[in-house]
């Protein structure tokens, strides 16, 4: 909050952002899926490499629009999300610029909640805080093997459980 009170930012200069993956370190991201608000609605979009060769594109993509971002949101995006673009961006040559200004939620749910919460995972904190479930999310550690087979045999299925879950 003080960061928007400070930089004067309005509801659509922030980027909610989250990454799917094929696996830890330097392995390449194939979903970038953000949210941002405008002044009627949420808009939610995906930038889904359908190939590996497609992740500069993506990569590409996001970079425009992180350009324009006063402040960008993640959970767990300090530790993961942001070094995890910064090192793709590296490895495939894109220039991506660093946020202006970062909110990790992960950080401020520890803060607030403490020891109140069992953990401090998302779907604890979607649970015990706001009270939803998800039902028919795919495991977050089954997500690397259903783009891989996606990509190889060109069957979508699981590609939408990913989006939904992303």
């Amino acid at each position: 909050a003080a960061i928007c009170k400070r930089q004067r930012l309005a509801p659509d200069d922030v980027v909610f952002l989250d990454l799917e993956t094929t696996g830890l370190s330097m392995t390449p991201v194939f979903l970038i899926g953000t949210m941002e608000c405008t002044s009627e609605q949420f808009v939610f979009k995906q930038y889904l490499a359908r190939d590996y060769s497609e992740e500069v594109s993506i990569l590409a993509a996001f970079s425009d629009r992180l350009k324009e971002a006063g402040l960008v949101v993640t959970f767990n995006g300090k530790s993961f999300d942001l070094p995890y673009l910064i090192n793709r961006a590296i490895a495939t040559g894109i220039k991506l610029p660093r946020p202006r200004n970062h909110l990790d939620l992960l950080h401020e749910a520890r803060r607030y909640y403490g020891r109140r919460t069992p953990n401090h995972k998302l779907q604890t904190l979607e649970r015990i805080v706001c009270g939803r479930c998800r039902e028919d999310d795919i495991p977050g550690a089954e997500i690397p093997a259903a783009y891989h087979d996606f990509v190889r045999t060109g069957n979508a299925r699981k590609i939408g459980m990913i989006l939904e879950h992303n």
